[in-house]
């Protein structure tokens, strides 16, 4: 269950960001870590909706197509969700290592590579091609996991 003030949060936030990912520096260092934490559970919410149409056998193509191009529309703002202030050593509840911070050209990179991967996941998506479908979500998969191993806090 959302609890209201989690909701105006996420609010907040989301319409700070509706002119563009410029306006992150509206933000409270709150309001950017719980974006980018809906962002992600946003995204996992949707490779998981993904998994469960390949499954099936008969996945449908709508239901992938609208779920991949929530995967390619929030990842490009991520990685401006890690500004300076929005890590462990802000007392803010994130699951973010500070390593974002001190290698923050691996973290970009690897950033860069999710978006380039989520494009192409709307575009296997496009296709109804199960086998494309899937072998480009474990693309996008893979680049998930590696960020995770490297900049997340394990659970």
């Amino acid at each position: 269950m959302i609890q209201p003030k989690s909701l105006v949060l996420a609010l907040a936030a989301a319409s700070a960001l509706a002119g563009g990912v410029a306006s992150v520096s509206a933000l409270t260092p709150q309001q950017t870590v719980s974006l980018r934490h809906a962002n992600y559970e946003k995204m996992g919410k949707a490779m998981k909706a993904i998994g469960g149409e390949l499954k099936s056998g008969a996945p449908n193509k709508g239901v992938v197509l609208a779920n991949a191009k929530v995967i390619a529309a929030v990842a490009p703002q991520q990685g401006k969700l890690f500004p300076a202030g929005t890590g462990p050593s802000s007392g803010l509840k994130t699951d973010a290592l500070p390593a974002i911070w001190t290698d923050r050209a691996t973290f970009d990179g690897l950033n860069a590579r999710l978006v380039t991967e989520a494009n192409k996941f709307v575009a296997a998506a496009g296709t109804g091609d199960a086998a494309a479908i899937g072998g480009q979500m474990k693309a996008l998969g893979g680049v998930c996991g590696e960020c995770h191993r490297k900049f997340r806090k394990e659970d």
